[in-house]
């Protein structure tokens, strides 16, 4: 690097990895709080724009509101900084940034799209926040990244965080399931008119550790949530792929670091808990308990065709029948799905069509469905209190593989009553509104509150209640 200016050898490794290695069609950078990735993606562009012969860079968000307080304003302080306001002119209307040199930078958001595809002749472009943005925007962006002289660059800045479980998320799917390395390069090769093109991006993880000017009073805020917030640490201080925890969720003591584990089934009985939602999906959740230890040990999901009470106990039987589970199966689920039928010609209720199945496919079963639900502030205070306080010596596992059942804890939210909020959402293809969160949730409480119902019902007749935190003498 003895040819390399003096003005780039002296900012971040990162930045003059960006600079000498152009090579990548897209190159994302993410991970902890305070890593430096923004920066040394705006050093990068800055670096672009005045040495280039032509150079049109887009910045983009989710929103374009945003953009002013974030890239543009980065920009600004580092030109700035660096002593170079002579040579480049900031606007706020239109928001954009030009060089001495004939060279810009323009702003887009992806909540005005038909802005976005009036853009011509990018060169490359950078992404801040990718996580917010959807499948959909993306695909617009590429899409939109037109050049008539040569292949458009991004650049994709984010936190790994999303709403749900990320291994469902677009952007972890897309580029990053592949492979268990944080830092990588990958390229896919594609036939277009009898030429192999190759399309080549690459990763760069950071965290707070890489970034050589954050303060010691940022670092001990980063390694505090080593113990106070697992998810904090996690995310922001390892940089690691998590779910977005917003606040007011409704199991408060629920802490992926502590009861989520791979587990094998003990040498217990399977319970099967049944909710009985059409969509998303019929809950099948299965557990077991063993000395004090509550085990979800498995989850099915029963989605459309399987979204029915013959269909999800089949899927049931299947399951038990691999795992060679010979012994009775107990059954515990929503009492209101005991109701008869009027339209089945048996009067036969979802519980009757699922249990009869059961028994049909060699299984012995125990309907132990309760005669009303438990309330369910009160049971998810007392669920709660077990995952943070142990309360009567029991403890809650989760098997790691139950990923919906771990999203669905982990997003579930509270309403102002203390219940789960059920917020609704639409399907976009089948134009189906349903609840995405609770199911699991809903199953879990009818399990422990049924097999542990002498615990309950203590718990229940205690008097010292603060505020929905129970103490026990």
């Amino acid at each position: 690097m003895n040819d390399v200016r003096p003005d780039i050898a002296l900012m971040q490794p990162m930045y003059r990895y960006l600079v000498l290695n152009p090579d990548c069609d897209i190159d994302f950078l993410y991970g902890g709080r305070d890593s430096g990735k923004s920066y040394a993606i705006a050093q990068a562009l800055l670096h672009m724009c005045r040495e280039e012969s032509y150079f049109r860079c887009v910045l983009i968000r989710k929103v374009y509101a945003t953009i002013r307080d974030s890239q543009w304003q980065m920009l600004r302080d580092i030109v700035d900084n660096m002593g170079l306001t002579e040579e480049f002119t900031f606007t706020k209307y239109p928001l954009e940034i030009k060089c001495s040199n004939g060279n810009k930078f323009i702003a887009r958001g992806c909540d005005e799209p038909q802005k976005l595809k009036s853009i011509t002749n990018p060169s490359c472009c950078w992404i801040e926040e990718g996580n917010q943005l959807t499948e959909e925007d993306f695909t617009i962006i590429q899409t939109t990244l037109r050049s008539n002289s040569a292949r458009v660059r991004i650049f994709f800045s984010f936190n790994p965080e999303c709403e749900g479980d990320y291994t469902t998320f677009w952007l972890y799917r897309n580029w990053f399931g592949h492979t268990t390395d944080s830092t990588f390069e990958h390229q896919r090769s594609y036939h277009v008119r009898g030429k192999e093109i190759t399309y080549k991006y690459r990763a760069t993880h950071s965290t707070y550790k890489n970034n050589p000017f954050v303060t010691p009073e940022r670092i001990a805020v980063y390694e505090s949530y080593a113990t106070t917030n697992g998810y904090y640490y996690n995310v922001y201080t390892l940089g690691q792929w998590g779910y977005r925890v917003t606040g007011g969720e409704f199991w408060k003591e629920f802490r992926a670091e502590k009861h989520i584990r791979t587990i094998a089934l003990a040498p217990a009985t399977i319970h099967v808990v049944v909710d009985n939602n059409v969509s998303p999906y019929v809950t099948v959740a299965l557990w077991q308990l063993y000395d004090k230890e509550l085990l979800q040990v498995h989850e099915l999901p029963c989605a459309s065709p399987d979204n029915n009470a013959p269909r999800a106990a089949r899927r049931t039987a299947a399951w038990l029948t691999e795992t060679g589970y010979k012994d009775v199966v107990f059954v515990y689920g929503d009492p209101s799905a005991n109701a008869r039928s009027t339209v089945d010609e048996n009067s036969s209720s979802f519980f009757d069509k699922f249990t009869a199945t059961l028994r049909q496919c060699g299984y012995v079963v125990s309907n132990r469905v309760g005669k009303s639900a438990p309330e369910v502030a009160l049971s998810g205070a007392f669920i709660n209190e077990i995952y943070g306080n142990n309360l009567f010596g029991y403890n809650i596992t989760i098997n790691s593989s139950c990923r919906t059942s771990i999203e669905d804890y982990t997003m579930a939210k509270e309403n102002a009553e203390g219940g789960i909020l059920k917020k609704r959402t639409t399907n976009k293809d089948t134009g189906i509104s349903y609840e995405r969160y609770g199911h699991f949730s809903d199953a879990k409480r009818y399990f422990i509150t049924t097999v542990l119902r002498a615990e309950f019902e203590s718990f229940m007749n205690k008097d010292n209640r603060v505020y929905g935190i129970y103490t026990f003498k």
